[in-house]
């Protein structure tokens, strides 16, 4: 897009759990949902290599932070903000990491009061608590247009998190636009599978997406088939409508992703639209780790240090960083 830069920084196509993203136009600079996370897997402890990832995450987003005048929040899942606690293992967070991803900035947040649950409403209220210390200010920002100079960025009304009233509460799209283009983040829509979350897509016709895909990973275990066959379908329609679309995030956690966008493929192609992976739209090959987590035991054994740390009791473990 002419008036509007999206440069990916940490998701799962690049090795680690996030959709975080910088957003420029000539008047502001964004990034949304600065986060990023490792997760639990294959009864084993995230390979060296995906804390590697992590941490060179961590530098991307901190050298975006510098740049950001605006820092969004759209749920409060650890892989989609800072936290304000020290966590060496999954997030590799800090308080003063989080103070340095949020001092100065214009925090516009997911109002953590309502249409959430309860993990993140206490989540909310303690970030908020800290993050208003550091901020230039933090605005509720569910339902509303924030103006800067010819640059609009606006908040439809919370989307559910995957299906309607499935318990994982409720998430915030973002549409930002500039001199007629615009560029439509919708995170952890799971698909989408919502047909709620497909029409406010759509109607906000889009230049570009970027969307986050269903977790096929949990297939037959926590989901059923009916709703990946439903998410097939609403990315078939919306490739076949917006030009250029980046689906990533829980998708790219199993193995077989790219097999299962297939039939999505082939609708992005008979419309002469491009469907991309966050590290396609950098010109990289996807590389994600997660789902190799096994192969990379196998393939590049980590040494007696570290399986010695991830044999740890919890208590000690979650207090431990990684030898590396």
């Amino acid at each position: 897009m002419a008036g509007i830069t999206v440069t990916p920084l940490a998701f799962e196509s690049l090795g680690v759990r996030s959709m975080c993203t910088t957003v420029r136009t000539p008047d502001v600079t964004l990034l949304l949902d600065a986060g990023v996370a490792l997760g639990p897997r294959f009864r084993l402890m995230p390979h060296p290599k995906e804390f590697r990832a992590r941490d060179e995450a961590r530098e991307r987003i901190n050298e975006a932070a510098l740049k950001a005048k605006v820092v969004t929040i759209s749920h409060y899942h650890n892989d989609h903000h800072t936290p304000n606690y020290i966590d060496p293992v999954w997030l590799g967070s800090s308080p003063e990491l989080s103070e340095r991803t949020y001092r100065g900035k214009i925090i516009l947040a997911k109002d953590f009061r309502k249409n959430t649950n309860t993990a993140q409403r206490r989540r909310g209220w303690m970030f908020k608590q800290a993050a208003e210390k550091w901020a230039e200010k933090f605005e509720v920002a569910d339902g509303r247009t924030f103006h800067y100079g010819k640059t609009t960025v606006r908040f439809p009304e919370p989307v559910p998190h995957g299906e309607d009233e499935s318990g994982l509460g409720w998430v915030l799209l973002c549409i930002v636009e500039k001199g007629g283009e615009r560029l439509v983040f919708a995170p952890d829509v799971q698909g989408p599978v919502a047909e709620q979350t497909v029409k406010v897509i759509l109607d906000a016709k889009p230049d570009m997406l970027i969307l986050g895909g269903p977790p096929t990973y949990l297939q037959g275990f926590r989901i059923g088939e009916d709703f990946f066959q439903t998410a097939l379908l609403h990315m078939e329609k919306i490739v076949s409508e917006i030009e250029k679309v980046v689906v990533d995030h829980h998708l790219l956690r199993d193995e077989g992703w790219s097999r299962f966008l297939e039939p999505v493929r082939e609708s992005a192609r008979k419309a002469e639209h491009e469907l991309l992976t966050a590290a396609d739209l950098l010109g990289k090959d996807p590389a994600p780790l997660e789902c190799r987590r096994k192969e990379l035991y196998e393939e590049e054994k980590p040494g007696p240090d570290f399986l010695k740390w991830a044999k740890l009791p919890k208590e000690k473990l979650d207090e431990t960083p990684p030898p590396l």
